[in-house]
């Protein structure tokens, strides 16, 4: 039997067609899986998390959280409280759509994500990224508002066995994902303490040791006492907390009280600054250089051991 060139042209044609057809039906289907998917099971393969709060287009705040060989740290030097890290990562593995937002409602769930949304963008280790926009509660505070970018379609996205929604545990304030450390140092780990009190210059000083073995003595070359000092000292256990996270424009128009440094034998340096407190007389704001974006409220009990004056270490105790 003979076959034309007409017919292998026309079969061509149909087959190309059938493919097209089917791959086009196959893209839709995968495109419409993407787009309700916002669970990642693979967690463990996640090395970056970043959150992003967003007003319109104004980022509120932000958290940038990596995966080291120690665990889970915002940047590159403050670690990540363990609770929350896992809430989310327990989060991340298990969310699933409920059911897609109804389109009675979709467009006023659309507008209020494009004017109040955190945005979520996940980094794996093979290099691919996964992004979501997460909203707030749906109105029986069981689920979340969820939507990809460039899609058009929220879904209400809720976490098996769990009895609320899920919007705070994503929320980027550092409160909730560091704690408020000041910083972290034993006494053995220190090489020397300098404290600047400003307009009290008699008051201010340096305590400095040249190894460690060797014995603490002032700057000044004036005798320590040793009782004194070994209070002192008894400070310095290891890491030393504020109490709440504080905005930086606390700081605006108010004066320092004092400046510490304090200076680690490994050559790492912590250094802050001490300002009264606009409305309690039982707290001081500290400003952190060391950490330069974060600002703190700390009680006057717990940071008055650490700023000691001068007459303090030089006044012998009988």
């Amino acid at each position: 039997m003979r076959v034309s060139w007409a017919s292998v042209g026309l079969l061509i044609v149909v087959l190309t067609a059938i493919g097209i057809v089917i791959w086009g039906n196959h893209l839709a289907t995968r495109r419409a899986e993407a787009e309700k998917r916002f669970a990642f099971p693979d967690t463990g393969e996640i090395i970056e998390i970043h959150l992003l709060e967003k007003h319109s287009d104004t980022i509120f705040r932000r958290i940038d959280l990596f995966r080291r060989k120690k665990g889970w740290f915002i940047g590159d030097t403050l670690e990540a409280f363990d609770q929350p890290v896992n809430t989310l990562l327990k989060t991340l593995a298990g969310q699933v759509p409920r059911a897609p937002v109804a389109p009675t409602a979709r467009r006023n769930v659309l507008s209020f994500l494009r004017e109040h949304r955190i945005e979520v963008t996940l980094r794996f280790r093979d290099g691919r990224t996964e992004t979501f926009y997460v909203g707030g509660p749906t109105p029986d505070q069981l689920a979340t508002y969820m939507l990809r970018p460039g899609r058009d379609q929220p879904y209400e996205v809720f976490l098996p066995g769990l009895e609320g929604y899920l919007t705070s545990r994503y929320y980027p304030d550092m409160g909730v994902w560091q704690p408020n450390q000041v910083f972290s140092a034993q006494a053995a780990e220190i090489r020397a303490i300098q404290v600047d009190f400003y307009g009290e210059p008699q008051s201010s000083w340096r305590l400095e040791r040249s190894q460690p073995t060797s014995p603490w003595e002032l700057a000044t070359g004036e005798p320590v006492d040793s009782l004194t000092l070994a209070e002192y000292l008894l400070a310095y256990t290891g890491p030393f907390y504020a109490d709440d996270l504080a905005s930086p424009d606390s700081l605006l128009d108010l004066s320092p009280i004092v400046d510490v440094q304090i200076f680690l034998w490994n050559n790492q340096k912590y250094h802050y600054t001490v300002y009264p407190h606009r409305s309690s007389p039982l707290h001081y704001y500290i400003k952190l250089w060391h950490s330069p974006y974060f600002t703190y409220v700390i009680s006057r009990h717990t940071l008055d051991r650490l700023l000691y004056r001068r007459k303090h270490f030089t006044q012998m105790k009988a």
